[in-house]
């Protein structure tokens, strides 16, 4: 099986991100139209990438292209309730007429049963999955400060500002130190930190690469991921593989993966209290940190390691391009 990535938005401006669509429209167009495409797999979130891909879709269907829609999105729900009609008929085409449809959780089945219930057996629900670290975290020795991470955009739907007031609630605490890694609103969270005096102690990278977050992760002991909306984010998979203890919310299909008190711990959305609260019990608890952390690492062999979740994609993929 030969399988090809089509990138269709570029990391650039909106200009270039025209010029990337606009050549792998033609990539797909030319490889479809020869009979070399035997299934498109498309992944599907909101706002431009629902419009591109409905033009994917709409390609694909001219060429008689079987095609797979993997929903991604934590912020599809709303957007598929607040388009317009033109655009939300599109979009049910686009589900009613795939060979089959992959979701992250059961949270990413009901935004698709609750408007097209006809479509129950088309639907695989398919959790995130991450390989197995190389090198398992290596914990902390005693004269070391606990770190506490946050990985993923650094913006209010991610809770940032949130995690920042609770790190501040913990400035009297002399124990820990944070990493928040990523993208976004580096200068507010930066001042944000300094105003409640821990800026200090709150590394703020910017982006990171994949082998620096493997080395972050090593060294890591909480995950912190306090969102307001979410799918299935990898930043929780990632951890469970390196066995860290993860404090989240419970949006999207999180809480289909943290069993809250076995494998991490759930906090309510804004909740800037709880947050501090669930932070300063693992700070002063190295046992709980242990036991969250070891059954998050069982249950990332059991259910979320790469080479079981590619084995089902596959299967996935086969059924689909017979239809």
């Amino acid at each position: 099986m030969k399988t090809v990535r089509l990138v269709t938005r570029g990391q650039r401006s909106i200009y270039w991100a025209l010029v990337v669509f606009a050549q792998a429209l033609v990539q797909f167009g030319i490889a479809a139209s020869r009979g070399e495409v035997d299934l498109i797999h498309i992944q599907l979130a909101w706002r431009g990438s629902a419009y591109r891909k409905l033009i994917i879709a709409a390609v694909a269907r001219y060429f008689g292209v079987p095609y797979i829609v993997h929903l991604h999105a934590g912020q599809f729900d709303r957007f598929w309730s607040t388009c317009g009609t033109y655009l939300r008929r599109s979009i049910n085409r686009l589900f009613v007429d795939s060979a089959a449809i992959i979701v992250l959780g059961d949270y990413g089945a009901r935004v698709i049963l609750d408007r097209l219930p006809t479509l129950q057996d088309k639907i695989t629900i398919l959790p995130n999955a991450s390989a197995s670290p190389s090198q398992p975290n290596r914990g902390r020795s005693g004269s070391e400060r606990i770190r506490i991470t946050f990985l993923g955009r650094l913006d209010p739907e991610k809770g940032v500002p949130q995690l920042v007031d609770a790190l501040g609630k913990l400035a009297w605490r002399a124990d820990w130190t944070a990493t928040i890694a990523g993208s976004g609103e580096l200068q507010q969270t930066r001042d944000r930190a300094q105003r409640l005096g821990i800026a200090d102690r709150v590394d703020l990278p910017g982006w990171l690469a994949p082998s620096e977050t493997a080395a972050l992760l090593q060294q890591t002991d909480i995950l912190a991921l306090p969102s307001f909306v979410e799918t299935l984010p990898m930043a929780v998979i990632e951890a469970f593989a390196y066995g860290v203890a993860v404090v989240a919310t419970p949006v999207g299909a999180v809480p289909e993966v943290i069993a809250h008190g076995r494998n991490g711990i759930l906090v309510p959305v804004g909740h800037v209290e709880a947050l501090a609260n669930a932070l300063s019990q693992l700070l002063e608890n190295g046992a709980l940190r242990r036991s969250l952390g070891d059954a998050a690492r069982r249950d990332h062999a059991e259910r979320y390691e790469i080479n079981t979740y590619i084995t089902r994609l596959v299967s996935i993929w086969r059924k689909a391009a017979r239809c």
